[in-house]
């Protein structure tokens, strides 16, 4: 079955826009989106061949990444495997454009 969802439209890196969020909803922007300034922000860059790249912020405010797997299924629930941690889920809401909305 086919996703209802472009997978292409996701590839490239997306940073968390926490101050977009709203109850239930986290949102996420393209790099090419100017955000504001702010102490690290998390996000993901997700590559045509299924590596994803998770990006957070360490102890020092310092940028940390992790190396792992992603797919998305027909539903828009992107799945995130990456060795040594819990395995997530995103459940997509909406994506338009430079904007990916995720639910929390």
């Amino acid at each position: 079955m086919k996703s209802q969802f472009d997978e292409t439209r996701l590839h490239g890196a997306w940073l968390h826009a926490h101050e977009e969020d709203e109850p239930g909803r986290m949102v996420f922007r393209a790099t090419t989106h100017q955000l504001p300034p702010a102490r690290g922000r998390s996000g993901y860059e997700f590559g045509p061949d299924g590596h994803v790249t998770r990006i957070g912020s360490g102890p020092t405010d310092r940028t940390t990444t992790a190396q792992g797997k992603w797919t998305l299924d027909p539903g828009g629930r992107i799945s995130i495997q990456t060795p040594g941690q819990q395995d997530e889920i995103l459940e997509i809401l909406a994506h338009d454009g430079d904007r990916l909305v995720i639910k929390t």
